[in-house]
């Protein structure tokens, strides 16, 4: 029972990852242990990919931080660089997070604007 339990967590995650529909995508993601003054903190760095037809700008993720449960740990938005972004066009971000032990999956939430459209968003 536990184990079909768990599938269909997993399954519900995927889909709502993938029906998200966005313009941006995280093509790569790093995160690595800080060391010196913030020794329990974490660099997260991902590299983002407007993969829609049209330009956006004013770009901001909200980076959060997840449990094996989905239970959200952590949360932070940012401001990638650059934040206008033309199709196929990359940015970059870079956040420190805590170390959690119960760590398991991070979420990348996007909020924009797109060109000559309102303000859109969605989720990965």
């Amino acid at each position: 029972m536990r184990s079909v339990l768990t599938s269909l967590l997993l399954a519900a995650l995927l889909a709502e990852s993938a029906a998200a529909g966005d313009a941006v995508t995280v093509l790569q993601e790093r995160r690595t242990r800080l060391s010196g003054k913030k020794k329990d903190a974490v660099e997260h760095v991902a590299l983002l990919k407007n993969t829609s037809s049209e330009s956006i700008r004013s770009l901001r993720v909200t980076v959060e931080l997840h449990d094996t449960f989905g239970k959200l740990l952590w949360s932070r938005t940012v401001t990638p660089g650059p934040s206008a972004l033309g199709p196929g066009d990359t940015a970059s971000l870079s956040v420190a997070t805590p170390h959690l032990e119960a760590y398991k999956k991070t979420i990348y939430r996007f909020q924009y604007q797109a060109a000559n459209h309102g303000r859109r968003g969605g989720s990965r």
